[in-house]
């Protein structure tokens, strides 16, 4: 399997395509860090590693690690440390999101966070707030520091989701406050922040060049789901088109790297069906595919990101989660959420992990060429920014017509 040795990720020109997953165990979900269970995270690993992936991107909660805003726990540190050396174990690179708070159709927030009259703290402006999560970021940065395992830090999950910030000088600001106290601790390592469509189709303040600004690399989430100009729930342009457009965006010449992606499935042998499921709190019509059309969009996507000069692709993710968990957030609620994997609860692969075994095969063959980012930014940055969605949906459509 990969080690760090043998391969160089990011969006600099001739880097190999990266394959990744994201992370979750299959019987413990997000409370994994409570309920901890390091032979079940190893067993896991050892899968995702024979599915041919490099790279597990995986995450701190920071309910768990964060419980008061002067204390990061030494025991949450302790099986941060145990989990990347278990990804290292398996021949697999590390990229922790050190500061998790949304995560699945959930806002995990600390209790602390949240005062007697159910008000949030403002995660952008507070300063002791700002000085809690940039305290958690050093530290567990400086937990993991010297692992050569470790092929970058992110600093968040879409963050804009928990809280938007007020202003975009204000997004910008959080993002270099995070990025600089993970540079403290771990010299040298990559910072990445995970930003998602939100950041290409509306102004949610948190715009791809300001990212761009601090961070090391650039990363898109992208889901024909949750986006109302994809021309259907299985829309296979939507993942490529968003990672060109944030290559546009950034400024920076890398490549983007599509960070999440994926699609939730309807059990073995059941067509795809719409279905009204939760959305942060409002319904909203959704889609389960058949394992089949999962595999199908799978591997369209992936093709078309490899053609037009992505860095990578990170499978949203690795599994279906145990029924035990349906009761609790956010699987009671989420429905979705429940089928994303792409191995199914019991830990049988979907055909959709095929896509990435075969195209891991067809990388190390050394016939796997990415082709080059297609320029589709017609204005400055400046200008989109002042009507994101026009944009958005204008360039898309022209996309979509060019790849018809």
């Amino acid at each position: 399997m990969v080690t760090t040795t043998e391969q160089a990720f990011g969006g600099h020109a001739g880097a190999p395509f990266e394959l990744g997953i994201n992370y979750w165990p299959r019987r413990k979900a997000m409370y994994m860090w409570r309920e901890y269970d390091l032979g079940a995270i190893r067993e896991e690993m050892a899968q995702i590693a024979d599915m041919g992936f490099d790279t597990v991107r995986w995450f701190p909660l920071m309910q768990d690690f964060l419980p008061r805003p002067d204390h990061v726990d030494p025991r949450m540190v302790g099986r941060l440390v145990e989990v990347a050396v278990a990804v290292a174990d398996a021949g697999l690179l590390s990229v922790p999101t050190l500061l998790t708070i949304n995560m699945s159709g959930v806002i995990w927030w600390p209790e602390w966070m949240i005062d007697a009259g159910g008000r949030h703290a403002n995660l952008y402006s507070d300063p002791s707030t700002l000085r809690s999560q940039a305290m958690l970021a050093e530290t567990c940065a400086r937990a993991l520091a010297g692992d050569a395992s470790i092929r970058a830090f992110d600093v968040s999950n879409e963050m804009d989701e928990a809280q938007k910030p007020v202003t975009s000088d204000a997004g910008w600001l959080w993002c270099s406050t995070m990025t600089s106290a993970i540079r403290r601790g771990a010299p040298g390592v990559p910072v990445q922040i995970g930003a998602h469509l939100a950041s290409l189709d509306r102004a949610n303040q948190m715009r791809i060049d300001d990212i761009a600004s601090v961070a090391d690399e650039d990363m898109m989430h992208a889901y024909p789901l949750y986006s109302s100009a994809a021309r259907s729930f299985l829309d296979p342009e939507l993942v490529p088109f968003s990672c060109a457009l944030t290559a546009g965006l950034s400024g920076t010449g890398r490549a983007t790297l599509m960070q999440e992606f994926g699609l939730c499935t309807a059990p073995p042998g059941v067509a795809g069906h719409s279905f009204p499921d939760d959305f942060l709190g409002q319904q909203k019509l959704q889609y389960l595919a058949s394992e089949e059309e999962g595999g199908e969009y799978y591997r369209a996507v992936v093709e078309r990101l490899v053609a037009t000069g992505a860095a990578g692709a990170y499978a949203w993710c690795y599994p279906d989660y145990d029924e035990s968990l349906f009761e609790h957030a956010p699987l009671k609620k989420t429905v979705r959420e429940r089928t994303f994997g792409i191995v199914r609860a019991d830990g049988t692969e979907k055909p959709a992990a095929d896509v990435f075994r075969k195209l891991r095969r067809r990388r190390d063959a050394g016939t796997l060429a990415r082709g080059k980012i297609p320029a589709i930014l017609d204005v400055s940055a400046d200008e989109y920014y002042r009507a994101p969605t026009d944009h958005f949906n204008r360039l898309y459509a022209a996309w979509t017509a060019m790849h018809a």
